[in-house]
C-alpha cells in the first residue's frame, strides 16, 4: 500500500514538472526573438568574450561607460556556451526557461525539508510550478541572470535548513556554493538569499555551534565571490555598489499592499492566495511562524524582487493549506475510508472526489499559466521595428543619440527601448538598464521621469525638449514606434506635430516606426 501511495505522489510531481516546463518554454516557442529584456546582457556577454573572459572595466552597452559591475555568473555561462557555436541570442532565449524549470525540482527539495513531508511538498510544488510569478521574470531575456539567481537562492535556503535540521557538515559546503551562486548571478537575489538564510538561522539554529557554522559559511561565500567584487573594487571602488543600492527606492509599504492584490499574477481567480491564507493561519495556530515571517521579509529587504521571493513561502503555505484543511474537508464527503492514514496519498486510490479535486486544480492552474504565456509573448520587438533599427545601423552616424518612443509606461517592460542600443549600437537616452550603476540617488527620479516622457506621445515637441534639457541629455533623432500610435495620427499627437515642425526632418518610415532627425 505504501508503494501505491508513493506512486500517487510521484505521478503528481511528474505532472507538475511537465506542466511547469511547458508553461516556461511556451512563450519562447511562441515567439522567435527574446521576450522583453536582455539587451544589456547580450552586449555584456559579447564584452566578456571579447576580453578573453576577464571582467572588463566597462560594458559597451549604450555608450555610457557603465561599470561592468553586474554579477557575472550568467555572462560566463552564456560566453562559454557561445564558444560551442550557439548564438548568444539563442542562449538568451532558451537558457532562462531551462533554468527556471530546474528551479521546480529545487523548490520541491526545499519544501520537503520545511514541511518535513515529501507528499505535502508535492502539493506545494504543484502550486509553485504553475504560479505565473514563479516564471514570468525568469523566462524573459533578462531571466538569464534572474533565473540562475532564483535557482541558487532556493538551493541555498534548502541547504541552510538541512544544515540546522540534520547537523551534517556537507551542507556547509553546499550553502557556500549555492549562496555564492546567488550573489554571483543577480544582485537582488543575492541579498534575498542572505536575509532568508539569516531568518532560517534565527528560527532553526540559534546556538553556538550554528553561529560558528554561519561564520564559516559567510567567510566561504566572501572568498568564493571575491574574484568578482574584488575586480570591481579594484577598477571602480565602491561607487557602483553604492549607486546600485540607491536604485532600489523605498517601496516597502506600497509593495506590502500588493499582498492583497495580484501577487501571483494569475489571470484567473487566485486559488493560491486563498490556500496560502489558510496555510498562514494554520501555521500560526500551530506556532510555526517561520513561513509567515518569510512571506513578509522580502518586502522589508528590497521591493523590486520582493514578490518573486515571497511566492516561495506563499507556495509552501498554500501546499500546507491544501494538505491540512482542504483535503480533510474533502475526505469528510466519504468518511471512514481508511483508518489511521497518514497523508493524502493513502486516500487517492479509493477516493474519486479527491482525485478529481487535485486533478482539477492542476489543470486549472495550468490553463491559467498558459493564458498568461500569451500575454507574456506580446513583450517582444515588433518585426517592423527591427527593420527600422537595421536602417539606423546603415544610415546614421555611430555616435547618434536617440530618444525612443513606444508608449509603454513601464521602462522595465519595454523591449524596444532596451534592445535598441544592443541592436543598433547607438545611444538611447531613455534606456533605464545599466543606469542603476551610474545614477545613484538620481536613479529613482530618472525612472519616474520615463513615464512622463512616454506621455509626450500625446503632446507637442516642447514636451520632449523640456525632458531632454532638464536632464542634460541631448538627442539627434526621435524614434517613434507605431504600435500605440493612432493611424492617422491626431493633430495633438507628437507624431503629427513633428511632421509640422521645421526643426525635425522625417528620414525613415515604415509600418512599424517613424524616425525624425533633429536639425
Amino acid at each position: 500500500m505504501q508503494g501505491i501511495s508513493s506512486r500517487w505522489a510521484s505521478l503528481f510531481l511528474s505532472a507538475t514538472v511537465l506542466f511547469g516546463a511547458i508553461v516556461r518554454f511556451a512563450p519562447t516557442i511562441i515567439t522567435n526573438r527574446p521576450i522583453n529584456d536582455g539587451g544589456m546582457f547580450y552586449i555584456m556577454i559579447q564584452d566578456l568574450v571579447s576580453n578573453h573572459f576577464l571582467i572588463p572595466a566597462f560594458t559597451t552597452y549604450n555608450h555610457l561607460n557603465i561599470p561592468f559591475a553586474y554579477p557575472p555568473f550568467s555572462f560566463y555561462m552564456g560566453g562559454l556556451l557561445s564558444l560551442l557555436g550557439i548564438p548568444i541570442i539563442e542562449i538568451i532565449r532558451w537558457i532562462p526557461p531551462f533554468v527556471s524549470t530546474l528551479s521546480i525540482l529545487a523548490f520541491y527539495w526545499m519544501a520537503s525539508l520545511m514541511l518535513n513531508s515529501k507528499t505535502k511538498a508535492t502539493l506545494a510544488t504543484m502550486v509553485y510550478a504553475l504560479i505565473p510569478r514563479s516564471f514570468s521574470w525568469y523566462v524573459m531575456g533578462g531571466g538569464l541572470s534572474r533565473s540562475f539567481g532564483a535557482f541558487f537562492l532556493i538551493l541555498a535556503c534548502a541547504s541552510t535548513w538541512a544544515l540546522y535540521a540534520r547537523r551534517e557538515p556537507k551542507y556547509i559546503m553546499l550553502i557556500i556554493l549555492f549562496g555564492s551562486g546567488a550573489i554571483l548571478s543577480h544582485p537582488e537575489t543575492g541579498l534575498h538569499a542572505a536575509t532568508a538564510c539569516a531568518l532560517i538561522w534565527l528560527f532553526k539554529g540559534l546556538n553556538v555551534r550554528s553561529f560558528r557554522d554561519s561564520l564559516v559559511v559567510a567567510l566561504g561565500v566572501m572568498v568564493l565571490t571575491s574574484p568578482w567584487w574584488g575586480s570591481v573594487l579594484y577598477q571602480h571602488g565602491v561607487t557602483p555598489f553604492l549607486s546600485a543600492l540607491n536604485s532600489g527606492g523605498n517601496g516597502s509599504i506600497s509593495m506590502l499592499l500588493r499582498l492583497g492584490g495580484n501577487l501571483t499574477e494569475e489571470p484567473l481567480f487566485s486559488l493560491t492566495i486563498l490556500f496560502g491564507i489558510i496555510g498562514f493561519i494554520l501555521q500560526g495556530r500551530s506556532g510555526n511562524w517561520f513561513l509567515p515571517f518569510w512571506l513578509f521579509l522580502p518586502f522589508l529587504v528590497e521591493w523590486r524582487s520582493a514578490t518573486a521571493v515571497a511566492i516561495l513561502p506563499l507556495s509552501i503555505l498554500a501546499g500546507a493549506g491544501i494538505a491540512d484543511l482542504i483535503i480533510p474537508l474533502i475526505l469528510r464527503i466519504k468518511p471512514n475510508l481508511k483508518e489511521n492514514a497518514r497523508d493524502w496519498t493513502e486516500y487517492m486510490s479509493d477516493h474519486r472526489i479527491l482525485q478529481f479535486t487535485l486533478g482539477f486544480y492542476l489543470f486549472y492552474a495550468f490553463i491559467g499559466a498558459f493564458i498568461y504565456d500569451f500575454s507574456l509573448a506580446n513583450y517582444i520587438i515588433p518585426a517592423k521595428s527591427l527593420d527600422a533599427m537595421q536602417w539606423v545601423i546603415t544610415n546614421t552616424p555611430s555616435n547618434s543619440r536617440f530618444i525612443v518612443f513606444t508608449g509603454r509606461p513601464d521602462p522595465f517592460s519595454d523591449p524596444t527601448v532596451e534592445w535598441f542600443p544592443a541592436v543598433t549600437s547607438r545611444s538611447c537616452q531613455n534606456t533605464i538598464q545599466g543606469k542603476e550603476w551610474l545614477l545613484g540617488s538620481g536613479f529613482i527620479p530618472f525612472l519616474g521621469s520615463l513615464d512622463k516622457l512616454q506621455s509626450c506621445l500625446r503632446e507637442n515637441v516642447s514636451c520632449v525638449i523640456q525632458w531632454s534639457e532638464a536632464r542634460q541629455l541631448g538627442f539627434d533623432y526621435i524614434y517613434i514606434e507605431k504600435n500605440k500610435v493612432d493611424s492617422p495620427p491626431s493633430q495633438s499627437s507628437l507624431l503629427y506635430q513633428l511632421h509640422q515642425d521645421n526643426n525635425f526632418v522625417p528620414v525613415f518610415e515604415n509600418d512599424g516606426a517613424t524616425i525624425f532627425e533633429r536639425k
